[in-house]
C-alpha cells in the first residue's frame, strides 16, 4: 500500500506452484471399446507449474515442461506414407506451445526419403489488457522444421543412405553418410556442427570424419593389408583425452576408428563425438587414421590414428587391435584391445592405456586393463599397472579410469562360476602382484562357496617381500552354514622366515580357531654389494650436457642473437647470466641409505661448492628424485609416501662480487651554455648550467623511445596483466601429532624427503621428541 499524501493506493498477488508435478494418461483400464483401441498408450511427464494473480498486471503462468502424444498411424498417399504422428502440449514462462507433426516416409524407386518430426506448432499466450490479436490472446502460428532427415538408396550398383539431424533451438547439426560402391569400395562421412559455443557467444565448431574401406583389402607384402583410411579435422573443437579413455574401456571409440552400420548408429555416434571433441574456440584438430591387416582372410587387424590437437600440442594415437580366428564372423578366439596413448605438453606427462572389449576363447571370456603414466614435469610420477595395484595402495591422481584386474571368466552361469583375476604393477617405490579365484555351484537351497587368493610386496636390495594368502569354503543349506572353512597367512621372507595369521573351521554350531605365528631359517645377508658413490657423481659432471649457460631471467633486448652449436652454447656465458652445474643421478644435502638396490660404500652425503674459479653460489637448482631408491622405507611408507620429490642436484653460478647490472633508462649529465644580451648591449656568459633531473624524467617520459608502439606492444606480451597472481610451491613442514602446530615456524622444506631427514636429526638430538613429531605438508599446519 502507498500513500500520496491524499488517497491510498493498494495492490495485492495471490499466487502459487506446483513442484514435482507429474500427468499420467493410461488408457489401459479403460472400458471395453477405449481399452481395445488406445491401451498402448501409456504416457508419464514431470512437469513444474506455477501462476500469479495481481490487481495491476493481471495473471501470468510461469514454469516449464512439455508433453509429447505419439499416436501409431499409417497413411498412405500414393508414394508417400504418413506415420507416428505426435501431440506436443507445453508450458514455457507464461507460453503454452502445441505442435502437431508426423513422419513422412516417401518411395521413390530405388530411393527412399524419411522426414522425422515435420509438421505445424502453434504459441499461445496471456497479452496484458486484451493487446493480443485475438483479445486476452497472443497467438503466432509457424511451421515446424523437421529434427531428423534421412535418405537410403539401393539402385544395383550403389548402395547405402544418409542422415541428417537438425536442432534448431540448440543450434546443432549432424549428419551421417555411408555408400557401398558395387562393392569395391565403401565411401563413410560424419559430420557435425554447432553454431552456439559453450559460452553462449555467436560461432561454430566443425567436425568432420571420413573414411574409405575397400572392399578387397590392397595387398602390402609380407601378408600385410590396407583395409581403410580416413581422417578426422576439427575447427574450434577439443579433445577431451578422460571421456576417450572411457571410450577405450566402453567400446565407444569405435565411434570413430571405422564405425560400421553408421546410418542405424546414427545418433549414437554423433553423441560419442560431440563427448569427445567438445567445442572450444580457438582450437583445431587433425587426425589421420588407417585400417591395416594380416592374412587373408584377416587373422589381425589393427586401426590406428593420430589425434593431435593446436594448441596446446596435444597428440593422441588411438587404435583398435583385433585377432579373429579362424575368421571374424565363425571366431573361436577372438581379442580385442582397444588403446590409447597421449602426450600432453602442458600437463608435462605421457600415458597409455589399453582395455580387452568384447574379448574370448572359446566361451571363456576375457577382460581387464593397463596404465602406463610417466609425469615429468613439476609434479613427477611413474606408475605401470596390468590389472590394478596392491589393495593397500592408494595410487596417485591418473589421467585414465583405474585398472580393471585381469580376469578369466571360465564359468558364469546362474548354478556355476569360475573365475580368476589378478594383477601386477610397477611404481618408483614398490612392485606389486596379486592373484584371486572363487567359485560358485549349486542352487539357493544348497551350494558351495569358495575364494582363494594372495597379494605380494617385493623388494630387491635387501631381498625381501611380504605375501599374504588368504581361502575360504563354505557349505550352505537353506541359507544355513553347514560347514565353513577360513585361512588367513602372511608369509615374510626369506632370510629369515616368517609366518603368521589365523585360521577357522565352523561345523554346524561348532567352531575352532587356530592362531598362527612362527619363525624359522638363519639371518643371512640378502643385499647386493655395496657400490662406490663418488665415482658416479664425479662422473655425471664430466657430462657436457650437465653444464649450461643460462641467459638472463628478463631480457628484454628486441634483437636475436645467433644460435650456437651445442658444444659451444655450453661455453659462452652471458655477462648477465648464469652458469648452471647440474645432474639427474644422486640428491644433493641428503643422507643416501642405498643407490638404487645397492648400499653406498664410500660416502653417504654429497654437496657441492664454488670456489677458487671466481664464480659464486647464485642459488640451488633443484630436480626430481625418488626417494625410495635413495632411502630405506618400510611397506607402508612405500605404499603412501610421494613417488618424486624436488630434491638439490645443482647449482647456479654467478661472477663473483657486485652482479653487472644496467637500468632500461640511461641516465646523462647535460650541461648548456647561457648568453643574455641585454638592452645595454652588455654580454653576460654563464657555463655550463645543469639541467634538473626531474626536468629530464619528464623530457624523457613523453620521448619517442618512451612512446614506441613496439617497445610497448613487446612489454604488453610479457605482461598483459596489470595485477599478477602468484602461486608458491607447495611445501612441507615438521608439525607436533597432536595439534599439527609447527616445530619450527621458520622451517619449509621443498620436499618430503628433506622435511623427513630434518625430523629424524631433531629426535636424534632429543629423545624426547620420539613419537612426537611428524612431516606434513604446509597446507595441512594448524594455524
Amino acid at each position: 500500500m502507498k500513500w500520496n499524501g491524499k488517497t491510498a493506493d493498494a495492490s495485492y498477488l495471490i499466487g502459487g506452484a506446483i513442484k514435482g508435478g507429474r500427468a499420467v494418461i493410461d488408457f489401459s483400464e479403460g472400458d471395453g471399446f477405449l481399452s481395445k483401441i488406445l491401451s498402448g498408450i501409456h504416457l508419464e511427464n514431470s512437469f513444474d507449474l506455477g501462476f500469479d494473480y495481481s490487481g495491476k498486471e493481471g495473471l501470468h503462468f510461469h514454469g516449464s515442461s512439455a508433453l509429447d502424444i505419439q499416436l501409431a498411424s499409417h497413411i498412405s498417399l500414393g508414394p508417400i506414407e504418413l506415420s507416428a504422428l505426435t501431440l506436443t502440449v507445453g508450458i514455457d514462462n507464461g507460453k503454452f506451445p502445441a505442435a502437431i507433426s508426423t513422419d513422412l516416409k516417401a518411395s521413390l524407386g530405388p530411393m527412399t526419403a524419411v522426414v522425422e518430426g515435420l509438421g505445424f506448432e502453434i504459441s499461445i499466450a496471456l497479452a496484458a489488457g486484451n493487446s493480443g490479436n485475438l483479445g486476452p490472446l497472443d497467438i503466432v502460428p509457424g511451421f515446424k522444421p523437421p529434427k531428423g532427415v534421412g535418405l537410403s538408396i539401393n539402385a544395383g550398383a550403389v548402395k547405402g543412405g544418409g542422415y541428417l539431424y537438425l536442432d534448431f533451438k540448440k543450434g546443432e547439426y549432424a549428419g551421417a553418410l555411408e555408400l557401398d560402391l558395387a562393392g569395391i569400395v565403401t565411401a563413410k562421412a560424419i559430420g557435425l556442427i554447432s553454431t552456439k559455443l559453450p559460452n553462449g557467444n555467436k560461432g561454430f565448431a566443425l567436425l568432420i570424419i571420413i573414411s574409405v574401406e575397400f572392399g578387397t583389402p590392397i595387398q602390402l607384402g609380407f601378408g600385410f593389408t590396407l583395409i581403410a583410411v580416413g581422417g578426422l579435422v576439427g575447427l574450434n573443437r577439443s579433445m577431451n583425452l578422460n571421456a576417450l579413455a572411457e571410450g577405450i574401456r566402453s567400446g565407444a571409440v569405435n565411434s570413430i576408428m571405422f564405425p560400421k552400420g553408421v546410418i542405424a548408429n546414427a545418433p549414437k555416434i554423433i553423441s560419442d563425438l560431440g563427448n569427445f571433441f567438445p567445442s572450444e574456440e580457438g582450437h583445431f584438430l587433425i587426425g589421420p587414421m588407417a585400417k591395416i591387416g594380416w592374412g587373408t582372410p584377416t587373422l589381425i587387424s589393427l586401426a590406428l590414428g593420430v589425434i593431435i590437437e593446436i594448441p596446446p600440442g596435444d597428440i593422441a594415437i588411438v587404435g583398435v587391435l583385433k585377432v579373429a580366428l579362424p575368421t571374424e564372423d565363425i571366431g573361436l578366439i577372438v581379442l580385442q584391445v582397444n588403446f590409447i596413448g597421449a602426450i600432453e605438453p602442458d600437463k608435462a606427462r605421457m600415458w597409455f592405456f589399453a582395455s580387452l572389449y568384447d574379448s574370448r576363447v572359446l566361451f571363456i571370456t576375457l577382460d581387464g586393463d593397463m596404465g602406463l603414466l610417466f609425469a615429468f614435469g613439476d609434479d613427477a610420477n611413474f606408475v605401470v599397472s596390468l590389472g590394478g595395484f596392491h589393495p593397500r595402495y592408494n595410487p596417485p591422481p591418473l589421467p585414465f579410469p583405474n585398472p580393471r584386474r585381469i580376469s578369466i571368466d571360465i564359468l558364469n552361469t546362474p548354478i556355476a562360476r569360475i573365475r580368476v583375476d589378478g594383477y601386477f604393477a610397477v611404481t618408483s617405490n614398490s612392485v606389486q602382484f596379486g592373484a584371486h579365484a572363487e567359485l560358485y555351484f549349486g542352487f539357493s537351497v544348497l551350494n558351495v562357496d569358495g575364494q582363494i587368493g594372495f597379494d605380494a610386496l617385493l623388494q630387491f636390495s635387501p631381498f625381501h617381500f611380504i605375501v599374504e594368502v588368504y581361502a575360504s569354503l563354505s557349505v550352505n543349506v537353506f541359507g544355513a552354514g553347514l560347514f565353513s572353512l577360513s585361512i588367513s597367512l602372511s608369509l615374510e621372507g626369506p632370510t629369515p622366515w616368517r609366518a603368521h595369521g589365523s585360521g577357522s573351521i565352523t561345523i554346524l554350531f561348532f567352531s575352532v580357531d587356530v592362531d598362527i605365528d612362527t619363525t624359522w631359517g638363519e639371518t643371512r645377508n640378502t643385499t647386493l654389494p655395496p657400490v662406490k658413490v663418488m665415482p658416479l657423481f664425479v662422473g655425471e659432471f664430466s657430462k657436457p650436457e650437465n653444464w649450461r649457460a643460462l641467459p638472463p631471467n628478463k631480457n628484454k633486448l628486441l634483437v636475436s642473437l645467433r644460435k650456437l652449436p651445442e658444444d659451444e652454447a655450453a661455453q659462452v656465458l652471458h655477462p648477465l647470466g648464469a652458469l648452471r652445474v647440474t645432474q639427474r643421478a644422486l640428491p644433493l644435502n641428503l643422507k643416501l641409505d642405498k643407490v638404487g638396490t645397492q648400499k653406498p660404500s664410500d660416502v653417504n652425503r654429497l654437496s657441492i661448492t664454488a670456489g677458487g674459479s671466481g664464480l659464486v653460489k647464485k642459488s640451488d637448482v633443484k630436480e626430481r628424485f625418488a626417494p625410495g631408491q635413495y632411502q630405506d622405507m618400510d611397506d607402508a611408507q612405500k605404499l603412501s609416501r610421494p613417488a618424486y620429490g624436488p630434491e638439490n642436484g645443482g647449482l647456479d653460478l654467478s661472477p663473483a662480487g657486485k652482479p653487472l647490472a644496467a637500468s632500461r633508462m640511461v641516465k646523462r649529465v647535460v650541461r648548456y651554455e647561457q648568453i643574455v644580451i641585454d638592452t645595454g648591449f652588455k654580454r653576460s656568459r654563464f657555463m655550463f648550467f645543469l639541467l634538473a633531473g626531474k626536468l629530464f624524467n619528464f623530457f624523457l617520459g613523453n620521448a619517442s623511445a618512451s612512446q614506441s608502439e613496439l617497445s610497448m606492444a613487446y612489454n604488453r606480451k610479457l605482461q598483459p596483466f596489470d595485477e599478477v597472481i602468484t602461486v608458491a610451491a607447495a611445501g612441507y613442514s615438521v608439525a607436533f601429532q597432536d595439534t599439527n602446530k609447527t616445530y619450527l615456524s621458520s622451517a619449509t622444506f621443498a620436499s618430503e624427503a628433506s622435511a623427513r631427514e630434518y625430523m629424524n636429526v631433531q629426535i636424534a638430538n632429543d629423545a624426547g621428541l620420539t613419537d612426537t613429531l611428524h612431516v606434513i605438508p604446509q597446507h595441512e599446519l594448524a594455524a
